[in-house]
């Protein structure tokens, strides 16, 4: 293969790729003259080949927005049958190697060089990925302008320290919400990208379904379908009250975060029914498996970490407080934004309760009754 750059052959799913043979590192990946490919990013593409299987609407036609190897598109074919594949970037150095990997796959795509706002602007696809380096929003008003009823769209997020709060007045600019640096940054995040999502839909007369959204690594995601009907949708703004507690807040409040999407993250039963294939990475196991125990409980959740500082102790092992919380009637359940997190049912005065029972006995001497 021709080409102003070093390639080396990689194996990702069941896809065998030619990918740029550069100095790689972990996070988010660095952009250069050549086109982009970003090896942690695999549990994306493992996670999207799961969902793709089961895609709750007949797909015809899938757009591969921002192909750049045509890595996506290629699994997409391969593990989950996805037809009518068209592959597009801007870059025709990017093009001509998702061609060449697409070749040497046996997938039959077709092969674009164009701005992407510029083509959703003129075709409509029954499912269309929008995977940037950086943040979506200069692609999501092209997207809903075109969508049919029923549509899918997969969107990835890497600018997460502007949605997760290290940079809110970023976030603010960008996606016109107030983000938050705290342990529930990441869910914030990514109720934030929903509801921008969701407010876009609403200038053009749609609404969205999400179908499955989540954190991991440097990046959030998110699966959702368009519904061509105006529906209120969950968007409310809401305060931090206590570590964990988030309630919806007043008008006048001009500290409040969001707004934000306080409606489920997924669908509950298209997410129970999904399954990894043998080509799925251990790690994307580990998180389909969380999401799923987390799937039908209520928004955000409380670290041990912050329950601990709060009670002046020592936490108790989190499976303990897990078992507590659902031997008194509570569903409770892991959290995949956070190693310590746990969400659940369970009014917060009683998640109190459970966690003050729980700590070890050599550290309840300094904590405090519940507010």
């Amino acid at each position: 293969m021709d080409v102003p750059y070093k390639v080396c052959e990689t194996t990702e799913g069941a896809a065998r790729l030619f990918v740029p043979d550069v100095l790689r590192r972990k996070g988010p990946g660095t952009a250069g003259p050549w086109p982009f490919y970003n090896p942690t990013m695999a549990v994306n593409r493992d996670m999207s080949a799961i969902v793709m299987e089961r895609w709750p609407a007949p797909l015809r036609s899938v757009l591969d927005g921002l192909a750049a190897t045509g890595a996506w598109g290629i699994r997409m074919s391969m593990e989950a049958r996805a037809p009518g594949l068209t592959f597009n970037d801007r870059s025709s150095a990017a093009t001509d190697l998702a061609r060449e990997n697409a070749r040497r796959n046996g997938v039959d795509a077709v092969v674009t060089t164009r701005d992407l706002r510029t083509l959703l602007r003129s075709h409509s696809h029954d499912f269309v990925d929008i995977d940037p380096f950086g943040p979506p929003t200069p692609f999501l008003e092209g997207a809903f302008v075109s969508a049919r009823s029923g549509a899918g769209l997969g969107i990835s997020a890497t600018d997460t320290a502007v949605l997760c709060g290290t940079y809110p007045d970023a976030c603010t600019r960008r996606y016109g919400a107030r983000s938050l640096r705290c342990a529930q940054g990441g869910e914030i995040g990514l109720r934030i990208l929903l509801g921008y999502c969701a407010r876009v839909a609403a200038e053009h007369g749609h609404s969205i379904d999400p179908i499955l959204s989540f954190a991991a690594a440097h990046f959030l995601r998110v699966f959702i379908r368009v519904r061509s009907t105006e529906r209120a949708q969950p968007i409310q703004r809401v305060d931090r009250h206590r570590p964990g507690e988030f309630r919806i807040a007043r008008a006048s409040d001009r500290g409040a975060i969001g707004p934000l999407w306080l409606g489920p993250l997924c669908d509950p039963e298209l997410v129970s029914a999904l399954r990894p294939s043998s080509w799925t990475r251990a790690d994307t196991v580990r998180l389909l498996f969380t999401i799923q125990g987390e799937a039908e409980l209520p928004a955000f959740f409380v670290t041990t970490d912050e329950l601990a500082a709060q009670e002046h102790g020592s936490p108790p092992k989190l499976d303990s407080l897990l078992g507590a919380l659902r031997s008194i009637g509570y569903r409770a359940a892991r959290t995949h934004f956070h190693p310590r997190g746990v969400r659940t049912d369970a009014p917060y005065s009683d998640v109190v309760r459970v966690f003050r029972e729980r700590m070890p006995s050599e550290s309840m001497g300094d904590s405090r009754p519940a507010s």
